[in-house]
């Protein structure tokens, strides 16, 4: 067989196959419903942008002491891939923990259908000079965009069986309706 016949050949192949082949798309903030995984939002471009304008300034010792509230819920996104969970009213939530551990520490946020973050939400031991040995939950939300659903999508996410199977040590959830704290943001 001539040079030509082959590289001719494995064209054809090539586009016999292409169409075959299912590839998805990337992962668009604008478009939650297009990111399968956490981690696949995380890279989504402007995400990290997206967190940073809905913290704030604020800094808080969830992993790390003193550090932005975005950096670390970032730290907390990036860990073992999770599929989303959409939620009722076309919202998604995207959860992981620390890539380091997980043992009860987490992060979960809440976009809508266009992207826009409407809660975020920190299982955390507060971790200033040392961690505390109890369960924390923290929940961010807009003054003006208090959801019932989003606080309750979070505080189920908290709770929930899949979380709480990470924690090494179980008793660190007694009490921790009374350490869970909803923080409004401007």
């Amino acid at each position: 067989m001539t040079m030509r016949m082959l590289l001719k050949m494995a064209c054809l192949l090539a586009l016999w196959v292409t169409p075959m082949v299912a590839t998805a798309g990337p992962c668009r903030l604008i478009d939650p419903s297009t990111c399968p995984r956490t981690s696949d939002l995380v890279r989504a471009s402007g995400f990290a942008q997206a967190l940073g304008h809905f913290t704030g300034d604020g800094k808080a010792s969830y992993f790390k002491s003193d550090k932005s509230i975005s950096s670390q819920a970032l730290d907390g996104l990036q860990g073992p891939a999770q599929n989303a969970v959409p939620l009722a009213d076309q919202r998604y939530l995207f959860a992981a923990c620390p890539s380091r551990d997980c043992g009860g520490s987490a992060v979960a946020v809440i976009l809508n259908e266009y992207g826009q973050i409407e809660g975020l939400a920190f299982s955390s031991f507060h971790c200033d000079d040392i961690c505390d040995n109890r369960r924390y939950l923290d929940i961010y939300m807009r003054k003006d965009g208090q959801d019932a659903t989003v606080l309750s999508a979070l505080k189920q996410w908290a709770t929930g069986d899949e979380l709480r199977k990470t924690l090494w040590h179980p008793e660190a959830d007694n009490g921790l309706d009374q350490r869970m704290d909803v923080h409004l943001l401007p």
